[in-house]
C-alpha cells in the first residue's frame, strides 16, 4: 500500500503541474529534451538503433510473448493471471489517461519514430513499470537458484529505466510524461501484488489451470 500511495501522489503532483502549465513541457522537461537532443547523435547512429532495440522491452509485443513464457511455466496458475490482468487493467488504464489528458508530443521534425497516439503518460513506461517489478516479485518468491535470481534482478532492474531514457532520446516524450507513466505501471504492480498474497493465503488457482484440465481428463 505504500507503494501504491507514493505512485498516486506522484501522479498526482505531476498532473498539477502540468495543467498548471497549461499541458505545455515544464522547465525540466525542456532541460531534459535539449540534454537528450544533445547526447543522442546523428539519426541511424549507434543510439539510434540502440535505444530503438531497447525502447521494444516496453512494446506490446515482447510484453505478449514474456505473458505467454510465465503461463507455460506455471501452468496458467494465478501468478499468470495476475500477470495478464494485471497488465490489461495498466494498458487500459494509460489509454484512458492518454485521452483525458490529450498532450501533444515533442517536437515532430525532432522524432526518430512514428507515434499516433498522446504524449501523457508515456505507455512504455507504464508497461515497464508495471511489468518487470511484478517479475521481480514473482521470481523472489521461488526456488529458482541465489545466482539466477540475481540475474533477473539486475536485467529487470535496468530495463525499467533504460525503456524510460530511450522514450526521451527517440524524441517522442517527455520526462514527465515518462515519470508519470511508470508511476501509474508501479501502482498496478503493487496492487497485483497485494492479489498474489490474497490468493496464496486463500489457496485461489495455486494449482496450475492446465493440471486441473489433465486430471480431469485422467478422471473421464
Amino acid at each position: 500500500m505504500i507503494g501504491v500511495v507514493g505512485c498516486v501522489i506522484t501522479f498526482i503532483t505531476l498532473t498539477i503541474m502540468i495543467y498548471l502549465n497549461h499541458l505545455e513541457p515544464l522547465k525540466v522537461d525542456i532541460w531534459m529534451r535539449d540534454l537528450c537532443y544533445n547526447i543522442r547523435g546523428k539519426k541511424y547512429g549507434f543510439g539510434f538503433w540502440f535505444f530503438r532495440l531497447i525502447t521494444e522491452f516496453g512494446n506490446l509485443y515482447i510484453i505478449a510473448i514474456i505473458i505467454i513464457l510465465t503461463i507455460l511455466l506455471t501452468k496458467c496458475d494465478y501468478r499468470a493471471i495476475i500477470l495478464s490482468i494485471g497488465m490489461l487493467a495498466a494498458v487500459l488504464l494509460n489509454v484512458g489517461l492518454k485521452e483525458l489528458y490529450l498532450r501533444e508530443r515533442p517536437l515532430a521534425d525532432m522524432r526518430w519514430m512514428a507515434e499516433d497516439s498522446t504524449s501523457f503518460p508515456s505507455g512504455h513506461s507504464t508497461a515497464v513499470g508495471f511489468l518487470y517489478p511484478f517479475i521481480i516479485y514473482i521470481i523472489y518468491h521461488t526456488n529458482l537458484k541465489k545466482i539466477y535470481k540475481n540475474i533477473i534482478y539486475i536485467s529487470c532492474s535496468i530495463i525499467i529505466p533504460l525503456v524510460m531514457f530511450s522514450r526521451l532520446i527517440l524524441g517522442v516524450h517527455y520526462f514527465t510524461d515518462v515519470l508519470a507513466g511508470v508511476s501509474v505501471g508501479i501502482m498496478v504492480s503493487c496492487f497485483c501484488m497485494l492479489m498474489y498474497k490474497l490468493c496464496e493465503k486463500y489457496d485461489f488457482m495455486t494449482e496450475g489451470l492446465f493440471d486441473k484440465i489433465r486430471k480431469n481428463k485422467n478422471k473421464d
